[in-house]
């Protein structure tokens, strides 16, 4: 029954955590003018806290499901989609996070309804980053449907 209960939560938190990231990039793209870019900021700041809610439910839900499951690190695509996670809190934590700091800056100091100067550069180092993520997310979720044996 816990182990149910964990299961549930540990789906949940992947839909809550997960649908926000894919949907960022495309908000981002979205903005038109100024004054719909700094919205659009807003917007994801208010977001942003659900795919990191969801990410420390995942990791806890997921310990405690590998521990009650008693499956440990014994199975190999579980190994994989925990070192997949680690890289992908890496990229999120090092670089994606102090790169959109500076693009939040740029557009909340900006005023009328010219995109900033350097906001394209600046998304431009970023969007890779973000891609990266979203296959690598992409791969968990294939990992964890399957399980395939190895």
């Amino acid at each position: 029954m816990l182990y149910d209960i964990l299961l549930i939560l540990h789906v949940a938190a992947a839909i809550v955590g997960i649908g926000p990231a894919f949907v960022f990039p495309i908000v981002g793209k979205s903005a038109k003018t100024g004054s719909q870019l700094r919205f659009v900021f807003s917007l994801l700041q208010k977001i942003n806290k659900f795919p990191k809610t969801g990410g420390i439910t995942l990791i806890v839900t997921g310990i405690l499901l590998m521990v009650i499951g008693k499956t440990g690190l014994s199975l190999l695509w579980l190994n994989l989609s925990l070192l997949l996670f680690i890289v992908i809190e890496v990229i999120i934590i090092g670089f994606v996070e102090p790169g959109m700091k500076k693009v939040g800056q740029l557009v909340a100091a900006s005023e009328g309804e010219e995109i900033p100067a350097g906001y394209t550069a600046l998304t431009g180092k970023i969007a890779p980053l973000e891609a990266t993520v979203l296959v690598l997310t992409l791969i968990i979720v294939v990992l964890m449907v399957i399980k395939p044996t190895m």
